[in-house]
């Protein structure tokens, strides 16, 4: 239950101790007193974001976006407090910082949208303080490479298009085992696999990879496992069942955390739903296209991953 996520924080006593940690380790002046300022804001923020997912839940799917879109908006900013207690230090990083492109409704379809990143905002943002990422300004992506993105959502793509996305990996402690074909369908031998895998591991550069193969399966042994909130490439289900893509094209293209992925979809869906009505209506009402499926699919993962993230995000020493 969401309800339980983020109990521990609604106590100002605990979030007060919990902030000033996490300023102490990132060696943030005046660390007591900023914790002390940003703590209800802190505890308001991760408040309000639940009541907007405890809403969308039993919400129907019409107004559904824009309630889960400005929940995972408020639980953002309570993630962004624990990194940077000046926020928001401007006017600049309150705007969105993403710009949809116009539609020809007649020949629209959600798949092939796409979403554009500004230079300022909360998106580049976010990305920066609790990512370490900057200079996305211009760089466009396509809901469809989003949706692919969500470990979810691959059983939905296999039964409506025929094909696997992703290899879904056995864990073992801190190794993964993948199907032996693996290596087949990358063209690479046991080594340059293992080189593949640590460079394109674009989260954490920490991570050191080992890959052995057997019959059975290939092992990827790594110093650590990715995080549940910041994993790419590989990424997570809500079950922390892990996966790695089939495609290593979709790697080349594809850079963002998961948190990125849900806020560029949400942000979408939120703006067609509050601004495109007839298209918006006919979708859910008339069944027209192949779009209807994944959309409803999706947010009814969304309501509850993005808080799993979240909370991931606020407990594990590695969000410092």
């Amino acid at each position: 239950m969401m309800n339980d996520l983020f109990i521990p924080f609604y106590s100002a006593t605990y979030s007060r101790k919990y902030l000033t940690e996490k300023y102490e380790a990132k060696q943030i002046s005046q660390l007591k007193t900023k914790s002390y300022q940003v703590c209800s804001s802190f505890m308001y923020h991760l408040q309000h974001g639940q009541l907007y997912f405890n809403q969308a839940i039993n919400a129907p799917i019409e107004i559904k976006p824009v309630l889960l879109f400005y929940g995972a908006v408020q639980l953002l900013k309570a993630c962004i407090l624990t990194v940077d207690p000046n926020y928001p230090e401007n006017s600049q990083v309150l705007a969105h910082g993403v710009t949809t492109r116009k539609r020809k409704k007649s020949t629209y379809r959600f798949l092939d949208d796409e979403v554009k990143i500004q230079k300022n905002g909360l998106f580049s943002h976010f990305l920066d303080k609790m990512f370490h990422m900057k200079h996305l300004e211009g760089e466009k992506y396509h809901m469809v490479t989003l949706f692919h993105h969500i470990a979810e959502m691959h059983p939905l793509f296999q039964r409506l298009t025929n094909k696997s996305l992703s290899f879904k990996g056995e864990l073992k402690q801190k190794t993964i085992l993948l199907p032996p074909n693996v290596l087949d369908r990358y063209h690479m031998t046991v080594n340059r696999f293992e080189q593949y895998v640590e460079a394109n591991t674009v989260t954490d550069k920490s991570i050191k990879v080992k890959v052995a193969e057997t019959k059975e399966n290939v092992q990827i042994t790594c110093s650590h496992l990715p995080p549940f909130w910041n994993s790419n490439p590989w990424i997570y289900d809500c079950d922390r069942n892990i996966y790695f893509f089939q495609d290593r094209e979709h790697l080349k293209v594809y850079s963002l955390p998961e948190l990125a992925t849900h806020f560029l979809l949400l942000y979408n869906l939120s703006m067609i739903c509050r601004y495109e009505a007839e298209w918006w209506g006919d979708l859910i009402h008339t069944f027209d296209g192949v779009d209807f499926p994944y959309i409803s699919h999706y947010l009814h993962v969304v309501e509850r991953k993005i808080p799993l993230i979240i909370s991931s995000f606020l407990e594990e020493p590695d969000s410092v």
